[in-house]
């Protein structure tokens, strides 16, 4: 349970596990949200014709980008180790056939994937069990198959944006925790983030294993980052 959002969500009270049904308020109070409407179509992008692949979107929350990417032709696992997120998001599938799993052991036995989605997941993880989350996906992703990240980027840290405002670290140094809040129409969302640079998850993603890192700015407060297996 340390190398996944289980440690982020399902272990601290107020965390994203009880705040289920707030980030869910989140995206409903403006479905529109810079995440949904540029920075997922760009890592989508990246992973080109998605069509008959199998993908895992690995943190699913309440599931928008695994129906986008099942809308988009894709055989999609969606996973997240929070059971409350997991129900809200087999609540909304639709009828769109996607497969739902909260449990990481059975999780190992649905890989390899040709493709992996994990937005806004690494920081949620101190630095021992961010390394252990890319080196599970490492495992997870089959052989010239491709990883995309989104993570906030630090440069954003400290700043208030309309629904989003994090206090910066005392010492902005790798896996350095900083409390995130998140205002929703269901009440202030308040969970614990931990500090990665775009340089911090390049590193980090060649020692787990990947090639091809490629890094981008999309918009703040977002960075990118998509990652093969060779």
């Amino acid at each position: 349970m340390t190398d996944s959002k289980r440690s982020a969500r399902d272990a601290r009270p107020g965390d994203w596990h009880d705040q289920a049904d707030a980030y869910l308020a989140y995206f409903e109070d403006n479905p529109d949200r810079l995440s949904t409407t540029t920075i997922f179509p760009r890592l989508l992008t990246h992973f080109g014709d998605i069509r008959g692949l199998r993908v895992l979107d690995f943190g699913c929350g309440q599931g928008r980008f695994s129906r986008a990417m099942a809308d988009a032709g894709a055989h999609v696992v969606a996973f997240d180790a929070s059971s409350a997120e997991v129900a809200n998001a087999r609540a909304r599938d639709g009828g769109r056939n996607i497969r739902y799993i909260d449990d990481p052991a059975a999780l190992a036995a649905e890989g390899p994937f040709d493709r992996i989605l994990c937005f806004m997941v690494l920081l949620c993880n101190a630095l021992p069990e961010a390394e252990a989350l890319l080196r599970r996906l490492h495992a997870l992703t089959a052989p010239g198959g491709c990883l995309g990240l989104g993570n906030t980027d630090t440069a954003s840290i400290g700043r208030v944006w309309p629904d989003f405002y994090s206090s910066p670290p005392a010492e902005p140094t790798r896996g350095a925790p900083y409390q995130s809040n998140i205002p929703t129409s269901a009440g202030l969302i308040q969970i614990t983030d931990h500090f990665y640079s775009p340089a911090d998850i390049e590193a980090m993603l060649f020692d787990a294993g990947f090639v091809d890192v490629m890094g981008e700015h999309v918009a703040l407060p977002f960075v990118i980052h998509v990652a093969r297996r060779p």
